[in-house]
């Protein structure tokens, strides 16, 4: 077997984030959540707990209703229906102490790019009513949280790096010591070493107790630090389990070979009843070979035979092992960057 096909098969048995326990309470509960903006309905009755100390993943399809559902717990929005619990109490816009157990790091990013990192944390955290050296101290510590400290007082924001824009847009977040810290999209356009930093911190403020809810288009993120994910669809969740269990119950490997049109014509020669198969699929204008298993060393030895039957010299072969990628295609039939 070759290195690349062991290396696939890693990726398989590679270890997940652990989902908590059931039994630990709900710092997060929505029950029949609905919203209406006009005629359009967007929220489409939401139930969900999510629990205290999770990190909990929430993917779904541009148009599925996330942005609108964080604009509702967060108090932004108020929901046409249903209501929104968080630590025992009703989440409201007029909830203000409510809302200073929470923080949204949003996509877009929220600092003053003529301000330094300090001035900008300085700012932040005196709308949350510190002030004086507790205020200072507290700036000091959250730039050491997300790896900014020597860049305290120089460069301004705005001369930072992508990354480094997103971690002090994480520090402003934590001024005022949220127990749930919500996050849409953190790691757009930022480069990998920022993007592994950000994970680091992430990783360990649950480590610590804090109660993370992530969205993003990266599939791989969300399987790599979350233990629970909820897809949403149209409005609804339409699957919310650990991530194992998703890989379990509606996890496929896909194997797609791209093949010379006269190979596919071989083959669509000698076995027409292919092109209707569930595991094994042939688009002839496309001149692509499709194989759909449960586990992926099934899908490659099945393409593998192909190749030797009809002795195929492939143009490209693209390989997706059982991941949230896949699961995600399955429930919703389209691709999560669609």
């Amino acid at each position: 077997m070759s290195t690349a096909v062991h290396d696939l098969m890693d990726n398989e048995t590679r270890i997940k984030p652990e989902a908590l326990p059931e039994d630990r309470p709900a710092v997060l509960q929505l029950r029949g959540l609905r919203k209406k903006f006009g005629g359009h309905s967007v929220i489409n009755g939401i139930d969900l707990d999510v629990r205290e100390g999770e990190f909990f993943g929430l993917l779904g399809p541009n148009g599925a209703g996330k942005t609108t559902t964080i604009s509702i717990v967060s108090g932004l929005l108020e929901p046409s229906e249903g209501s929104v619990d968080i630590f025992g109490d009703k989440m409201s816009r007029h909830n203000s102490k409510l809302k200073k157990k929470i923080a949204v790091v949003q996509q877009d990013l929220s600092i003053y790019p003529q301000l330094t990192c300090m001035e900008n944390l300085l700012f932040f955290g005196g709308m949350y009513g510190l002030g004086g050296r507790k205020l200072k101290a507290k700036a000091m510590e959250a730039l050491e949280i997300v790896g900014l400290s020597d860049r305290a007082n120089k460069p301004r924001a705005g001369k930072l790096s992508g990354g480094q824009k997103r971690r002090l847009n994480i520090a402003a977040a934590l001024m005022h010591d949220p127990k749930l810290l919500i996050l849409d999209e953190p790691t757009v356009g930022v480069d990998p070493q920022s993007r592994n930093y950000i994970f680091e911190t992430l990783q360990k403020l649950n480590r610590d107790g804090m109660t993370l809810i992530y969205t993003s288009h990266y599939m791989e993120e969300v399987e790599q630090l979350c233990g629970r994910v909820g897809i949403m669809d149209h409005g609804e969740i339409i699957e919310c389990n650990p991530v194992p269990t998703l890989l379990d119950q509606h996890g496929q490997a896909v194997v797609r070979l791209k093949i010379q049109a006269a190979d596919a014509a071989r083959i669509l020669e000698a076995e027409p009843e292919l092109s209707d198969s569930v595991s094994l699929a042939l688009d002839t204008e496309a001149n692509l070979v499709t194989c759909v298993a449960p586990k992926l060393v099934q899908a490659l030895n099945r393409i593998n035979r192909l190749i030797g039957d009809y002795r195929i010299e492939p143009v490209n072969c693209e390989v997706l092992p059982p991941s949230l990628e896949t699961v995600f295609l399955k429930l919703t039939g389209k691709s999560l960057r669609d």
